[in-house]
Parts: structure tokens; sequence; C-alpha cells
């Protein structure tokens, strides 16, 4: 499948953060990449990710809402609709509605992320080898996984289905590498799909450095409700220039008023406090605080490790924001930790010249 030629890539996602990992491999690889949320960038990149916004709406909606954007990206040689590595949120009703709307001929269904723990085994998608429902993410208290096995979120209106085991990032590399005519395919997976796809259809890995200036202000958000998240920011302490937000660890009955809050929060400090940076743990946060800072489009920079993307955004009033967010249950527990020292210290990673 590899080629010297340059190809557009369209990248369909749920929620902020998968739109954001979806991209960030091929800006590894030196292609420049917009995000959209809730419509296409006004701009035009080589890589062009658009979040739906759609995983807190009904089936129906998130379904209307994926075809007329699969509709505007159609065109686009590559399309790549995202997945949650958990199968949460309306996966059928929006691939359905995907793949109705592009015009592809099959579908290619490999949601594995082997290199965060998600494989796929038998049909069967696991965490850390536990079946997904069965998991923690099966009690997420706002968008729970309910199903494992990946034929029950095949709609059965779709005649030409393919689905990939993977156990390992290699194992998923060859499968899709093996498929023919790609620009035929509507693909549909996790941030493990997306690191496939930047290898065949990206050029050569590049490397840069994005360093803060010396001063610059850190504001990290933890807005997800996963354990991990929690953990990892137990592991930040008190570093100078950096401020925490944090849920509180015992969720009350409105999760989402929690969630309201803390992002108004943050987009006041932002905007009052004059921060550089904005970490946010969770699609649901960062989606909150960029609504609060009418934030429509950004671009993705590099990643600081694998599905942890850094973009850049602008304020109203011009002023650069550099943006960084995770899902909650990605990681380790170090994670943000390491994601401070590499902006405080311009740790050299994979990325584009900036």
């Amino acid at each position: 499948m590899r080629t010297n030629r340059q190809y557009t890539i369209g990248i369909l996602a749920d929620d902020l953060t998968s739109a954001a990992d979806g991209a960030a491999p091929f800006v590894q690889r030196g292609l420049r990449a917009l995000v959209g949320r809730r419509r296409l960038p006004l701009q035009q990149a080589p890589v062009l990710a658009v979040d739906c916004g759609s995983r807190s709406l009904q089936a129906s909606q998130a379904a209307q809402r994926a075809s007329e954007l699969a509709a505007q990206l159609a065109s686009r040689d590559v399309l790549y609709k995202t997945v949650d590595s958990t199968l949460r949120g309306h996966v059928r009703a929006e691939i359905e509605a995907a793949f109705i709307a592009s015009g592809r001929k099959t579908l290619v269904f490999a949601p594995a992320f082997p290199g965060a723990g998600r494989t796929t085994v038998g049909g069967v998608q696991l965490v850390d080898g536990i079946p997904v429902a069965e998991s923690g993410y099966g009690r997420d208290p706002v968008h729970p996984a309910r199903h494992s096995r990946l034929v029950e979120l095949v709609p059965s209106s779709i005649g030409n289905v393919v689905i990939l085991d993977a156990a390992t990032q290699g194992e998923l590399d060859a499968k899709i590498a093996a498929l023919p005519d790609p620009e035929s395919i509507l693909w549909v997976g996790s941030p493990g799909m997306a690191l496939t796809l930047a290898k065949w259809f990206a050029p050569a890995q590049v490397t840069s450095d994005v360093a803060l200036a010396g001063g610059s202000e850190i504001l990290v958000v933890v807005g997800s409700a996963n354990p991990r998240s929690r953990r990892q920011a137990d592991r930040i302490g008190v570093e100078h220039g950096v401020a925490l937000l944090r849920a509180p660890v015992e969720r009350i009955d409105d999760p989402h008023s929690i969630l309201r809050d803390i992002a108004q929060t943050a987009a006041r400090k932002l905007v009052d406090e004059r921060f550089d940076v904005v970490i946010a743990t969770g699609g649901d946060t960062m989606e909150a605080i960029l609504d609060g800072l009418d934030i429509s489009a950004f671009e993705i920079l590099q990643e600081l490790e694998p599905g942890f993307p850094l973009g850049r955004a602008f304020l109203e009033n011009g002023r650069e924001l550099l943006i960084a967010m995770k899902a909650g249950g990605f990681g380790d527990d170090n994670t943000l930790h390491r994601a401070i020292e590499q902006l405080r210290l311009g740790a050299s990673v994979s990325g584009q010249v900036l």
C-alpha cells in the first residue's frame, strides 16, 4: 500500500480527543493537520479532522451529524472514521451513517490500540485483557461501554465488512497493509489505526522542538472520572508555574454540572490569568473549555506521547494558546508529569518543524 503520492486525509470523530489523536500521527510524519469542531476547518490542509461533538447526543442526532460531515469529507482520498478504543458512544449508528454518506465500498473495522493496552482477540475488544464492557469503562458514569464483541456494532445494512484482530501494533500494521484499494474503504478504528495509516500515506518522520518561553504558565484540568486520571494528577505535585483544577473524587448525581463548572473556571483562568498552555484529561473537558473560549478550530503540532496530542489555538484577542489533551484512561501514572517536563525542557520529539 505504501506510496510516494501525496494523499489527502479526512478524519471524522465523535469527540475532540479522537479527532486530535487521529490527526497527530500524520503530523508526526510531516503533514499539516487542522481540527474543526462540529464543522470542517475553514482553511485547507493535507489532513482535515472534524469533531462531530456527537458522543453526548441522541443516537439519531449523532447519526445525522456523522452523515453530514462524512459527505463533506468524502472527496478526500482516505477517509478515516475514529471510534473510541473502549467502544463508547454511538458506534453502530455513526458507522452506518458515515458509510452511506462516504460512498465507500468496504468497511474495515479495527479498533485495537495495543500501545494503550486495547487489543482485539477473536473479535472481542479487550482492555488489559478484560472484555471492555466488563472493565471499568463499562461503569463509566457518562459514557459506559456496553459491547465487547465487534460484530454487535457492525450495521447489518453494510454487506462488505472486514473486522481485524490485533494484539500488537505490528500485527495491525501488517493486516491493514495487506488490504487493497484503500480509497474505496471507510477505515474505522482508534489511534492504533491512525498510526498505521500515517505510515502508509505520509512521508518520513521529522523532528521538532516545542519549548515554552521562560515564565510560561501551565493550567492542568482533570475533568475525567477515570481513576487513572486522578493518579496522574496526584503525581504532578506542587510545581512552579503549574496550576491544577480537578473534579471531585465523589461524583454527584449530575456529572454534567461538574464538567460545566470546572470548564467555566478553567476558561476564566486562561483569559484572566494569561496561562500559555492548558492540558486537559477527557475529551468532554477540553470540549467544554474550548466552548468557553469560543475556539472552533486549531492546528495539531505534535504528540507529547501516543494518544496525547499538542495543538495551537488562538483566543479572540489573537493571543496564542497551546492545548494538550488525552482521554482519561490513557497513559501511566506519570503521563501528565512527563508532558509538563517535555514542555518545560523543550525535549526533542517527533513532529512537524515549527
